[in-house]
């Protein structure tokens, strides 16, 4: 039988060569449990996209491992439903607590390579993968906003078509620049 991240992968349609070549390694690795936790190579993670009520502005963080602007997300350490573990993690960087699914599916997937680094409480964290799985959310944008200060060094409601450029990771701003194309397709379609 298959479970809950499998099936949710069987419905994801690919859009371009980038998600063409992702989803079969996604779906080669949903059925491992050992694959949602940390000690995988390539292990899943879970990311929010958070509209305002007006599809203007995004919510972002702004991440102090990376130095950067960027979504929240985080890693599914042994939880196979990805939009909770989104969910959650919107929760806990940003404090915001009423969230509104959009999109019954996965707005975007993205294989993310992450370079070794240094983490506060972990050491040394070695390279390795993300299959990440990407959900698009609103929320009221007059919610209370409270900075997680381990994690973050800032929360803020960005204009959507400023988001991509306050991030200096320039192969994030692929990823951003191409889920903010499908939000305004489907603004147009009004299927937002």
């Amino acid at each position: 039988m298959k479970n809950e991240l499998e099936i949710l992968l069987g419905r994801f349609r690919p859009k371009g060569p980038q998600e063409e070549a992702d989803l079969p390694l996604f779906k080669a690795r949903a059925s491992d449990a050992k694959n949602l936790t940390r000690d995988a190579l390539a292990h899943f993670t879970a990311s929010a996209f958070v509209l305002n009520q007006a599809h203007e502005r995004v919510l972002g963080i702004y991440h102090k491992i990376y130095k950067s602007w960027g979504w929240m997300g985080g890693h599914a350490d042994g939880d196979v439903n990805l939009l909770h573990v989104a969910e959650k993690e919107v929760r806990e960087e940003s404090g915001i607590e009423q969230l509104k699914l959009l999109l019954p599916d996965p707005i975007s997937i993205e294989n993310l390579p992450v370079f070794g680094h240094f983490h506060r409480s972990r050491g040394y964290v070695p390279a390795h993968l993300h299959l990440n799985v990407t959900f698009l959310f609103e929320a009221d944008d007059q919610q209370l906003l409270r900075e997680n200060k381990e994690e973050t060094g800032g929360v803020a409601w960005i204009p959507l078509e400023e988001f991509s450029s306050q991030s200096s990771e320039e192969e994030m701003k692929i990823i951003y620049d191409k889920i903010i194309s499908r939000i305004i397709e489907k603004k147009k379609e009004d299927k937002l």
